[in-house]
């Protein structure tokens, strides 16, 4: 649960570091807007990549690398673990009804 949650902040935080007014604005890499004459002059083209272009790269200097793996190898251990589990009651099943 609180995974969830840090999610939803980190995206929130996202979204108001981008737009902190919130109101659209061009952000390279995400949305453009365009007018009709750009839209023809592009062939009518809906394609974004035609118009937003690439994001830059952003790099966060407080992103702890080993910290994170070793948070996905314990979720990735807990997770083979139930899965393990779940085989057994299946198998279980399965002979229990004679299959």
């Amino acid at each position: 649960q609180l995974k969830r949650v840090r999610y939803f902040h980190k995206q929130a935080v996202w979204l108001t570091d981008r737009f902190p007014e919130g109101v659209l604005r061009d952000v390279e890499g995400l949305v453009k807007l365009v007018d009709r004459s750009e839209l023809e002059a592009a062939d009518w083209s809906l394609t974004p990549g035609r118009y937003v272009g690439v994001a830059p790269l952003e790099e966060n200097e407080n992103f702890d690398f080993e910290q994170t793996l070793r948070e996905i190898h314990t979720e990735l251990a807990d997770l083979n673990r139930e899965a393990a589990e779940l085989a057994v009651k299946i198998q279980f099943n399965f002979e229990d009804l004679g299959i």
